[in-house]
């Protein structure tokens, strides 16, 4: 059989072939023609020089890291090298600002046996008020704090013993997630009750009466409560708080009394460390606590630099260097977030509203809720801008209504938008009524360790139990400056600041008024006294 050419290519009748080969037959007849016709087919596939750009490995890629090479499309040993380097500081900043509420608690847990002997199932109790020698995030002179640190992992399930009473506490995990609140905003409801905490994954045998049981997400846990002082009697609050009690159940026939040991008038520092030292805090803390599984991406992105469950934290050079740096920069980052987070959160619609009165430059203290989520995600950043400056939530904290609770305001500006000094005078004007229940409270904290300022007096706060000088109309009128500073007739009014260091007011209404809310209550701006 001779070659013809394509144009002389004869069509098979379908009928002249086998019925099981006529539609094979065809598809390879018109196979055959789109090959030998581009017109009728696709046109020929194009040389590998023909490849779009859009899908073409570039040999080099301008970054902030300088520029990445590659040979043949392979990366070149430095810029692999520059990559992974940069992959995990990025996921070790992360990790920094993901960790930072549980590095928190267990620096508390740190601090207070290194500095005050308190250990686990121990008592640190402000017996006679906190005051700024004492380094806790933003802690305050009003009430009678009591705390202790609890690992079930040793006690098995334990036993909460809260008193009848004007008490209210609070029992977190380490990530500071509320597990339950205690005395008056409790279940019990100020009457006294006891509470029992299960380790994870607990299956032993639990009391059906008598408790109010409730399961633990972790191993550690801090329980804190705070004796409300009333008809200006301390010591009774003080006695009260002595009655709290906290055991393992195995115990519960004959427990051994808790010890207390007095935080007032102390130097402690709780606050989180820096540099390796806050990784060495992380490590211990995942250590000693199960995996959620919400945390499983920060757990793998922390194993290339050293921290990984069940394992001993001995990092190398790289993941050292890697590391110290990632705590600087999550630091600064912290930092940024807690006095421009609101701005952040006003910006992108987040947060639980911003503005207590809207037009000042005060701000809600609580952006986070209890449970650190929304329906729609986790509150990473709202709960860094709270963490890196306070501790503990709770559901009775932050809340948007008149009742029991309370909820907190600061500012971290003037009424000219500049940010406060501590070389410089100001004055708050308070209104008469303030929408407050129980009572008010403004203590002055200072911006590098967001703890109460440490001033000559050893007095950060003011609140509405002092004695004050008072306006005519009910109004008071605050001063804060240097030494020297307070206004003649005015210095029950004053609290002293520290030139050359900022300084923020945080002010707290316990069981709030419908005026904290309504519009019908309004503080107005902190003002430079010129």
């Amino acid at each position: 059989m001779t070659r013809t050419q394509v144009g002389a290519i004869k069509p098979i009748p379908a009928s002249a072939l086998p019925t099981h080969g006529r539609t094979l037959g065809a598809a390879l007849w018109l196979l055959g023609l789109a090959a030998a016709s581009p017109a009728l087919g696709q046109s020929a596939p194009k040389s590998p020089a023909e490849v779009p750009p859009s899908i073409q490995t570039p040999d080099s890629v301008q970054t902030r890291l300088g520029t990445l090479s590659f040979e043949r499309g392979f990366p070149t040993p430095e810029t692999t090298k520059k990559l992974f380097d940069e992959m995990d500081y990025q996921r070790a900043v992360q990790a920094y600002l993901w960790a930072y509420p549980a590095v928190s608690f267990e620096s508390i847990r740190v601090g207070a046996l290194r500095d005050l002997g308190a250990d686990l199932n121990d008592f640190v109790i402000a017996d006679n008020y906190a005051d700024p020698k004492a380094v806790w995030l933003t802690a305050n002179d009003t009430t009678i704090y009591a705390l202790t640190n609890v690992d079930l992992g040793k006690s098995g399930p334990l036993v909460v013993e809260i008193p009848p009473g004007a008490i209210v506490g609070i029992i977190d995990d380490f990530w500071q997630r509320s597990l339950t609140d205690v005395g008056l905003p409790g279940p019990d409801a100020g009457k006294g009750g006891k509470f029992i905490l299960l380790p994870p994954g607990y299956k032993g045998t639990v009391p059906q009466t008598g408790y109010y049981v409730v399961q633990a997400t972790t191993n550690n846990h801090n329980i804190m409560v705070r004796g409300i002082v009333q008809n200006d009697d301390k010591d009774a609050a003080v006695a009260n708080v002595k009655q709290v009690k906290v055991y393992p159940l195995s115990e519960s026939s004959n427990p051994k009394p808790n010890r207390f040991f007095t935080m007032s008038g102390k130097p402690s520092n709780t606050l989180p460390p820096q540099g390796m030292a806050f990784w060495e805090r992380l490590s211990a803390y995942i250590n000693d606590n199960p995996v959620q599984d919400r945390d499983l991406f920060y757990l793998a992105m922390l194993k290339p630099l050293g921290i990984e469950k069940g394992k001993e934290f001995k990092p190398d050079a790289r993941q050292k260097a890697i590391l110290e740096e990632a705590a600087r920069m999550g630091d600064v980052v912290g930092r940024v977030m807690l006095f421009d987070g609101p701005d952040r959160f006003r910006q992108v619609g987040e947060g639980l509203g911003v503005e207590p009165f809207p037009g000042t430059k005060w701000h809600w203290v609580f952006q986070v809720n209890p449970v650190q989520r929304t329906d729609t995600y986790g509150q990473i950043d709202e709960r860094l801008h709270y963490t890196y400056g306070a501790i503990y939530t709770t559901p009775a904290l932050g809340v948007m209504k008149a009742g029991p609770g309370g909820n907190y305001i600061q500012a971290f500006k003037d009424k000219d938008g500049n940010r406060l000094d501590g070389g410089k005078s100001y004055r708050l004007h308070v209104p008469a009524n303030a929408p407050a229940e129980q009572f008010w409270s403004l203590t002055l904290y200072d911006t590098a360790t967001r703890s109460m300022i440490q001033n000559a007096p050893n007095d950060a706060a003011r609140s509405g139990l002092d004695k004050l000088k008072t306006n005519a109309d009910g109004s008071i009128d605050l001063y804060f400056g240097p030494a020297g500073s307070a206004p003649a007739g005015f210095e029950a009014n004053w609290i002293e600041t520290v030139a050359g260091k900022g300084f923020y007011p945080m002010i707290r209404f316990y069981s709030p008024k419908a005026g904290l809310y309504d519009g019908t209550w309004k503080l107005g701006d902190v003002e430079l006294v010129k």
